[in-house]
């Protein structure tokens, strides 16, 4: 993999990106506002270089589909319905639709181009694991600004230093790049403040602006060109980590339902259900294994009764761990009065 870098756009050999992947890059304020409405929803962005060739584009759309947006002296143009700041997207205005952008920008469609992207710091991490899925050679056009040349060295310095035993070869220009970059690594607020485009919008009342676009991997949304439109890529989603080892299965969450299978028929001790004991596991239904035990204390409690001779249970007295008593516990009989116990009975409590 070869890393050029471009500072201005007009300095671009086709040659050079026939086969690359190509970045382009207008921190204030293309490429961070046109990632920020694919993110929000989005169909696809036309990039205009003015205002009458965005109004012809929009007027060939079916009515509701498009949006017009643009800006002129870093405010929306009157009759648009948004300006070019980031801050300007929402969901509701822009998912679905096709928005025809007009700007002033030097980044125009490059001859020879067959991979375009857009890149800013908004979407760092984005545009970083693009070009590594690319597996081609990145060359990045900056637009002209101080700040874009700063992006394109962070972009480069990470290339280089995370590809591994993969063979890069970085051109001066890309050196360069990282030498800009350097001194304001941590700084980029600062970089947009000092920039002769900051301090314009600082003037207009944009200060949100420049806070939006200095911070780096905010959005998740590449913006690649497809039949002379920005649309979203479709980044595959991961299933090994980077080392290639599989993902450890998530352990599930709190409050999600569990499927448990219980028995048609709650196992009862005076009715039992034939080849029941055999599917109920031990431990799996505790009110019956609680119920089990009181029915046998009971029946210790009465002692040796005789056949059809109806015994009544004895008070027990409970007594606290204090050795104060407590109000007797009166069990009830598991029968009725009229109930007499029957051989069955007595069979059932063979079998156990």
């Amino acid at each position: 993999m070869k890393i050029t870098v471009y500072f201005e756009p007009k300095d671009v050999k086709p040659t050079v990106v026939t086969n690359a992947t190509v970045v382009l890059v207008d921190v204030l304020r293309v490429t961070s506002t046109i990632p920020v409405l694919l993110f929000h929803g989005a169909k696809a962005v036309n990039l205009c270089p003015d205002p009458g060739t965005a109004k012809k584009a929009f007027e060939k759309l079916k009515r509701g589909e498009g949006l017009l947006a643009g800006e002129r002296d870093w405010e929306k143009i009157p009759g648009f319905h948004m300006g070019c700041s980031p801050l300007d997207s929402s969901r509701e205005k822009v998912k679905g639709r096709i928005v025809c952008l007009s700007s002033p920008s030097k980044l125009r469609p490059i001859k020879n181009a067959q991979h375009v992207i857009m890149g800013s710091f908004v979407n760092l991490g984005e545009v970083y694991d693009s070009c590594l899925r690319g597996k081609r050679d990145v060359v990045v056009v900056c637009s002209g600004g101080q700040e874009d040349s700063v992006f394109a060295g962070m972009l480069v310095d990470f290339l280089q230093s995370t590809l591994g035993s993969n063979p890069v070869m970085v051109a001066e220009s890309a050196k360069e790049a990282i030498a800009l970059y350097r001194p304001w690594q941590g700084r980029i607020l600062d970089l947009l403040r000092e920039s002769p485009e900051g301090k314009q919008l600082i003037q207009k009342g944009h200060t949100k602006d420049l806070d939006y676009c200095s911070k780096t991997h905010r959005i998740s949304a590449v913006p690649f060109l497809k039949d002379g439109l920005f649309a979203k890529e479709d980044a595959p989603k991961k299933r090994f980590h980077e080392d290639g080892k599989p993902k450890a299965p998530v352990a599930p969450q709190k409050g999600k339902s569990i499927k448990v299978t219980v028995p048609l028929f709650p196992k009862n001790p005076e009715h039992p259900v034939p080849g029941m004991d055999k599917g109920v596991k031990k431990g799996q239904h505790p009110a019956h294994d609680s119920k089990k035990h009181d029915d046998k204390k009971h029946e210790d409690k009465k002692g040796g009764d005789k056949k059809g001779e109806k015994v009544l249970p004895k008070k027990p007295e409970v007594k606290s761990p204090g050795g104060k008593g407590k109000k007797p516990v009166v069990h009830k009989p598991l029968f009725s009065k009229k109930t007499v116990a029957t051989a069955p009975v007595k069979m059932i409590r063979k079998v156990r």
